[in-house]
């Protein structure tokens, strides 16, 4: 089974309880989302990745700037920057945009997914390498209380290779408009643990 296919049924076997449990108690699906997709946001993350020639792997943090802009009809654009100090004096660049759309289960649950463009440049000493690619999101965003949000999901992402990890994250909403968060990523060839603030415009 390869790593698509294993994200896709970890992905439904976690995802089925919880459209199940939204079936039953709502059956009438809201028309109209609600959580915000328009939102700036910086965050800081550690990376450990799995490289081949690296037994240990290759750490680093990174600090990342991105943002989203909701459209019409549940439509919404997403772009990040985010430049990472590595091991062995690597310099990693990611630069990311993409198309996003919201679907509303009920009141507090939405799915949503992403198309991605990723670019990566790396420099490492005098030598520097430029790839790109596509990547995709998928990911269940749920209210527990008005202050609380979680979230889950899938992410695939084909750049020089491809790769297929589980992300996961915890958001506390000190006003409607300011909040903070912790993320995880794992299950691929990358791990990360991150902080980030928000603001919602």
């Amino acid at each position: 089974m390869n790593g698509i296919s294993r994200g896709l049924l970890v992905a439904a076997v976690l995802l089925t309880p919880t459209l199940c449990m939204a079936q039953a108690k709502e059956p009438t699906r809201p028309a109209k989302s609600q959580f915000d997709y328009t939102f700036a946001e910086i965050g800081y993350d550690k990376h450990d990745f799995d490289v081949e020639g690296a037994p240990n792997g290759i750490d680093g943090d990174a600090l990342t700037f991105s943002g989203s802009f909701e459209l019409k009809d549940r439509w919404h654009l997403y772009g990040s920057y985010s430049n990472a100090d590595l091991d062995r004096g690597i310099n990693l660049d990611t630069w990311t945009i993409g198309l996003g759309y919201s679907y509303p289960l009920k009141k507090d649950i939405d799915l949503y997914g992403r198309v991605l463009y990723i670019d990566t440049s790396a420099d490492f000493g005098a030598a520097s390498s430029h790839d790109d690619g596509l990547g995709f999101q998928f990911r269940v965003r749920g209210r527990v209380n008005p202050k609380i949000e979680v979230e889950g999901g899938l992410q695939y992402i084909d750049v020089a290779s491809s790769d297929t990890s589980l992300q996961a994250s915890v958001r506390y909403y000190f006003t409607r408009e300011f909040s903070a968060g912790v993320g995880i990523t794992f299950g691929g060839d990358a791990d990360g643990l991150g902080i980030n603030a928000r603001y919602n415009f």
